[in-house]
C-alpha cells in the first residue's frame, strides 16, 4: 500500500508501440501545464534520487512517463556492447582506456570518448522525452515550411560528436526529427561513415540496418501467393501436353495422307451414321515356328473338351456332397433343437455346480488352518497326560531302586525325602486299589508287576477335563457360521453323487474321483480331533462319516462286476490311508506307551483290521510305512528307558518284590512286543525282542533266580514267543537253547519238587528239537 494520496485528476497516458520513433509525433497530451524549460531544468538538477514512474511534486508540472525499451533495441545494444568490449580488449595493451560519457534518452544511447586532454566536463543531463520535446520544440519550424530548411544542417550532431562536446537535448530532438520526416518524404538519408576504434560512435537501432524498402512485408498472403504458383505450374504442364499431342498428329500426318485417310473413312463408315466407332484390329499370336492346320486346331478343341468334361463331372460330384452335408446339417439342426432344453437344463446345473464347488473351496481353505489348530491342541493334550504317566513310572522304578539299595541305611530327612515318601505312599495306595479290583471272582490269576499303573487323581482328571470342554467349544463353533450344505459330509456328497449320477463320462473327466477325498478329509479330520484308539475302544466303521462314505455311490442293482468299475471304488481306502494312517502315526509318536498292554492291544488290533479291510495298505504304502517305523522307534525308546532288572544274588536270594516286578514288567513289554507278529516284520521283531529284550536283559536275570522258579519264568517267555518263532531254526534261540539245557541239568529227578520243572522243560526242548 503507498504512503502517499494520489490526487484526484484525470490522467491520459501516452502510449507506445514498438515504432516509438515513428509515432512520437502522433502522441497527444492532453491538459498538460507548459512551464519555462528552465525552471524544469533547475528543479532536475536538484533532484539526486533517481527519478520515479510518477512525480507528484506539483500538478501543474504534469507527469512523467519513463518509456521501455523494446526488445529489438535491447539485443541491439547488447551486440555493440559485446563489440565495444572486444575493442577495448585489442587496444588495452597499447593504449589506456578513456573516460566514456552516456546518454541515455527515451530510445537513444550515446557513447561519447572524451578527451585526455580538455578537463573533464560536468555530468550530462538526462531529460525526458517530453522535457526533450519542450526544450526543442522552438528549433524546428512547423510542418508547412520547405524541406530546404529542415534538412539544411544534416551534420549537425556529427560536428559537435567530433568535436568532443555532448548535444543537447533540443539538437538530439532535431536530428530525430530530421529523420522522421525524411522517412515520410522518401529522401535519402546517408548513412554516417564508421568512426575508428578509440572514438565512440553514435549507437541506433536503425544503424547498419538498410533502407527501409528491404524490410519483409509481413502482411502478404501466404497461401494466396502458394495457390497462385500452383496455378501457374499447371498452366505450364498443359501447354507442354499440348505441344507433345500437336507433334504426335504431325507425324500420322507425314504418314498417311489426308485424302487417304477421308476415302477409308468413307468405305467403313457411310455418311448415315453419325458417330463412327474406333475399330481396332488385333492380330492374332502366332507361335514361331509351328504352322496352324485344321488337324492341330481339331486336336486342340478336343483337348479343351475332355478338360471341361473333367471339371464338369468333378463339380457335379462337389455338387451332390454339398447336398449330401446340407441334408445332414438340417438333420443335425432339428435333432439339436430337440436337445436344445436338455441342454439348456445341462447347462444351468453345471452353472449351479460349479458356484456350489467355488463356494465349497473357498469354505474349507478358511476352515482348514482352524481345525489343524484344533488337532495339535488336542494332540498336546492327550500327549501331555501320557508323558506324564510314563515319566511318573519312571520316577517310581528309580525311587524303589534307591530303596532297595539302601534299606537299612539311616538317610537324613530333607525337603528330597519328604517328596519320595509322598511318591511311594501314592504309589502303594494305587496299587492296593489295583489289587482289590483283581480280586473280582471269575478273573485269571495275575502276576505282580504285570499291570500297567495308569490310575489319575481326580484332580489331574478335573484339569485335563477343563481343557478338553475348551477344545470341544471351538470345535462346536468351527462351522457354526456355515450352512449344512457346505459343513456336512453327508450333503456335500449328495451334490456329487447327484453330478455322478447326471453326467458320468464328465464326473470321470473332471477327475472328480481324485478331488472327492481331499474335500472331504477336512470335515473327517474334524470329527476325529478327539478321536483315541490307544484308550478308547471306538470302531471306525460305527461312525457316521465311514457309513456315509462306504455307500457313495451304492445302487440296489449293485453286482461284484458293476462294482468293479466303480470309479469311487477307492475312495474309502484313500480317506483311511491319507488322513486314518497319519492321525495314528501321531498318537503313535506323541501317546503310545509299548509297556502298556492295553495301548498296545487296542493299537494292534486297529491297524490289524485296517490291514486287512484295505488291500492299498500295503509295503507301497508311505504313509504305512511311516507309521511302522514310528512304532519301532517307540519300542526302542522304551526298551532304552523303561527295562532295569536289578541283578543281584542277595536281591535274588530274598526273593525281592522289586525284582520280581521289574521281571514281570519286562515279561510284559516282550509280550507287548511280539503282539505285533505278522504285522511288523519278523526280522526287526526278533532283533528287538530276543537279542535286546531276552537275551540281555530276562536271560540274565535268570541266573539269579531259585531254580524252580526260574524254570516257571521259563515257561512263561515260551508261552509269550509266538509259536512260529519256536519251531523254527534260528540263530535267535540259541542263547535259550542253552539256558534250557542248564537249567535242566541243575534239576534232580529224586527231588519230588523238582518232577513239575522237568517236564516243563522237557516239552521246551522237545519244541526246539523238532525243527532241528
Amino acid at each position: 500500500m503507498s504512503l502517499f494520496k494520489k490526487p484526484k485528476k484525470t490522467i491520459q497516458r501516452r502510449v507506445f508501440t514498438e515504432h516509438e520513433d515513428d509515432e512520437e509525433e502522433s502522441m497527444d497530451f492532453q491538459e498538460i501545464t507548459a512551464a519555462p524549460v528552465e525552471k524544469k531544468l533547475k528543479k532536475k538538477d536538484k533532484l539526486s534520487k533517481p527519478q520515479t514512474i510518477l512525480s507528484f511534486d506539483a500538478e501543474e508540472e504534469g507527469e512523467v512517463f519513463q518509456v521501455k525499451k523494446s526488445s529489438h533495441n535491447k539485443k541491439v545494444l547488447r551486440m555493440f556492447e559485446k563489440e565495444k568490449k572486444k575493442k577495448e580488449s585489442k587496444t588495452e595493451r597499447d593504449t589506456k582506456p578513456r573516460d566514456k560519457t552516456e546518454i541515455v534518452t527515451d530510445d537513444l544511447v550515446l557513447v561519447v570518448n572524451a578527451s585526455h586532454k580538455k578537463p573533464p566536463t560536468p555530468p550530462p543531463l538526462i531529460i525526458s522525452g517530453r522535457d526533450a520535446l519542450f526544450v526543442g520544440k522552438d528549433d524546428l519550424s512547423s510542418e508547412d515550411e520547405e524541406p530546404e530548411h529542415r534538412f539544411s544542417k544534416p551534420d549537425n550532431v556529427k560536428k559537435v560528436l567530433e568535436s568532443g562536446a555532448i548535444p543537447d537535448a533540443a539538437m538530439i530532438h532535431a536530428a530525430r526529427k530530421r529523420r522522421q520526416r525524411a522517412r515520410e518524404l522518401g529522401d535519402f538519408i546517408p548513412t554516417e561513415e564508421e568512426e575508428p576504434e578509440d572514438k565512440g560512435r553514435l549507437l541506433r537501432e536503425d544503424d547498419n540496418e538498410g533502407s527501409d524498402e528491404e524490410r519483409i512485408d509481413m502482411d502478404v498472403n501466404l497461401a494466396q501467393r502458394d495457390q497462385d504458383r500452383r496455378r501457374e505450374q499447371f498452366l505450364a504442364a498443359q501447354a507442354s501436353d499440348h505441344e507433345i499431342d500437336e507433334w504426335e498428329d504431325q507425324q500420322i500426318r507425314k504418314a498417311v495422307t489426308g485424302a487417304a485417310m477421308e476415302a477409308a473413312r468413307e468405305i467403313l463408315f457411310p455418311p448415315e451414321c453419325p458417330s463412327p466407332p474406333q475399330i481396332s484390329i488385333r492380330a492374332p499370336a502366332m507361335e514361331p515356328g509351328i504352322p496352324r492346320t485344321p488337324q492341330m486346331i481339331a486336336g486342340k478343341l478336343r483337348e479343351h473338351f475332355e478338360r471341361v468334361s473333367g471339371s464338369r463331372e468333378r463339380h457335379m460330384e462337389q455338387l451332390e456332397k454339398t447336398r449330401e452335408d446340407m441334408q445332414e446339417v438340417v438333420k443335425e439342426l432339428e435333432e439339436l433343437k430337440i436337445k436344445a432344453p436338455n441342454a439348456a437344463e445341462r447347462f444351468r446345473f453345471y452353472q449351479e455346480l460349479r458356484g456350489y464347488i467355488t463356494d465349497l473351496v473357498e469354505c474349507l481353505d478358511e476352515k482348514v488352518e482352524i481345525i489343524t489348530n484344533l488337532e495339535q491342541r488336542s494332540l498336546d493334550l492327550m500327549a501331555r497326560k501320557s508323558e506324564w504317566l510314563i515319566e511318573r513310572r519312571r520316577q517310581d522304578v528309580r525311587d524303589q531302586a534307591e530303596e532297595a539299595t539302601n534299606k537299612g541305611v539311616v538317610v537324613r530327612k530333607g525337603r528330597e525325602e519328604e517328596e519320595k515318601q509322598r511318591r511311594a505312599a501314592e504309589r502303594e495306595g494305587r496299587r492296593t486299589r489295583r489289587r482289590r479290583a483283581r480280586e473280582t471272582p471269575g478273573l485269571p490269576k495275575h502276576v505282580e508287576g504285570m499291570s500297567s499303573d495308569e490310575e489319575i487323581s481326580q484332580q489331574d482328571i478335573l484339569c485335563f477335563d477343563k481343557d478338553k470342554e475348551q477344545i470341544q467349544l471351538e470345535l462346536q463353533q468351527v462351522f457354526e457360521d456355515v450352512v449344512d450344505e457346505y459343513s456336512s459330509v453327508a450333503n456335500i456328497l449328495i451334490r456329487f453323487e447327484q453330478w455322478r449320477s447326471t453326467d458320468i463320462t464328465a464326473y470321470t473327466e473332471a477327475y472328480a474321483t481324485f478331488c472327492l477325498p481331499k474335500v472331504v478329509s477336512p470335515l473327517v479330520r474334524l470329527n476325529l480331533v478327539f478321536w483315541d484308539p490307544l484308550n478308547e475302544t471306538i470302531e471306525l466303521e460305527k461312525m457316521d462319516w465311514y457309513r456315509t462314505l462306504a455307500l457313495y455311490g451304492l445302487h440296489d442293482d449293485e453286482t461284484e462286476e458293476t462294482l468293479s468299475k466303480d470309479p469311487d471304488i477307492s475312495m474309502l481306502p484313500t480317506i483311511i490311508e491319507k488322513v486314518i494312517i497319519p492321525k495314528l502315526t501321531h498318537l503313535v509318536e506323541r501317546c503310545w506307551d509299548p509297556v502298556s498292554s492295553s495301548q498296545t492291544l487296542r493299537l494292534v488290533g486297529m491297524v490289524g483290521r485296517l490291514i486287512r479291510k484295505f488291500p492299498s495298505l500295503g509295503p507301497a504304502s508311505k504313509p504305512l510305512n511311516n507309521m511302522f517305523g514310528a512304532i519301532f522307534h517307540k519300542m526302542k525308546t522304551s526298551l532304552e528307558h523303561d527295562v532295569f532288572i536289578p541283578i543281584s544274588v542277595k536281591l535274588a536270594e530274598s526273593k525281592s518284590p522289586f525284582f520280581q516286578r521289574q521281571f514281570a514288567s519286562g515279561l510284559k513289554l516282550l509280550k507287548n512286543i511280539t503282539s505285533w507278529q505278522g504285522i511288523l516284520n519278523d526280522n526287526n521283531l526278533k532283533e528287538l525282542a530276543l537279542t535286546s529284550l531276552l537275551d540281555r536283559y530276562l536271560l540274565s536275570a535268570l541266573k539269579f533266580c531259585a531254580i524252580v522258579d526260574a524254570v516257571h519264568k521259563v515257561r512263561l517267555i515260551t508261552q509269550i514267543l509266538p509259536r512260529i518263532w519256536l519251531v523254527g531254526n534260528t540263530p535267535e534261540f540259541k542263547m535259550f537253547s542253552a539256558t534250557l539245557l542248564n537249567l535242566h541239568q541243575q534239576l534232580d529227578k529224586n527231588n519230588p519238587l523238582h518232577l513239575e520243572p522237568i517236564e516243563i522243560l522237557t516239552s521246551i526242548l522237545k519244541t526246539l528239537r523238532s525243527q532241528n
